[in-house]
């Protein structure tokens, strides 16, 4: 599972990583939290340093945030929330969870953009409401960046310390796989969850004509 993580940052360096922090934004399956360290274990090889990791790292997580934030940030909330409406559950993200990161961003600002860079879901989540709450894009930007290039340094940081641990390559590799496996089982999980509320509900809807529509 990790073999085409490495050759990628193998063959594209840091630009490599920050094109899949970019995905693992946009594609949570895609797990970060096992392509920084694979990355820190190249940096204790002397094939990357630490503080570049960290830089390509913290700027891809920036740039794939971005493409929640800005359609929030862009679109009316009467659109935002009808497109949740629509396809919210296809990327597990419903109104109802909008609404509490929103009470939530509202009381904490800009400083919730950049605790929640370590905490998977939540950081993807945050940038709704920082969009639809007109943040500015360099503030957001600007803690975006901060807090995910500081959880990127100390991802890296773990892999170089790790990387004289026997085995470490396969290690990661179970990890990796098992990491999908649960975020995409949690996944499947939700969309159940939510055509089985969306059934329930349409079966609870009254009938178009009831006792009193009988002549």
């Amino acid at each position: 599972m990790t073999d085409w993580l490495v050759q990628i940052m193998h063959s594209m360096g840091y630009v490599g990583i920050f094109l899949l922090l970019v995905l693992a934004r946009v594609v949570p399956p895609v797990p970060a939290e096992t392509v920084i360290p694979l990355a820190g274990i190249g940096a204790a090889t002397g094939e990357f340093h630490l503080l570049g990791i960290a830089i390509a790292g913290g700027l891809g997580s920036l740039a794939g945030q971005l493409v929640w934030y800005l359609p929030s940030r862009l679109w009316t909330p009467e659109r935002l929330k009808l497109f949740l409406k629509r396809y919210g559950h296809w990327l597990t993200i419903r109104p109802k969870q909008v609404e509490r990161a929103t009470r939530w961003f509202q009381k904490r600002g800009g400083i919730a953009v950049l605790l929640v860079q370590p905490l998977p879901g939540l950081r993807t989540l945050i940038s709704i409401p920082a969009g639809a709450c007109r943040m500015p894009v360099w503030r957001y930007s600007l803690a975006s960046a901060t807090g995910s290039i500081l959880w990127t340094l100390l991802l890296a940081w773990s892999g170089y310390m790790m990387s004289t641990w026997p085995g470490i390559h396969t290690l990661v590799g179970y990890v990796t796989v098992g990491l999908v496996v649960v975020l995409v089982g949690i996944y499947l999980f939700r969309l159940f969850q939510h055509f089985r509320a969306a059934r329930e509900e349409a079966l609870r809807l009254p009938t178009e004509c009831g006792p009193s529509g009988a002549s």
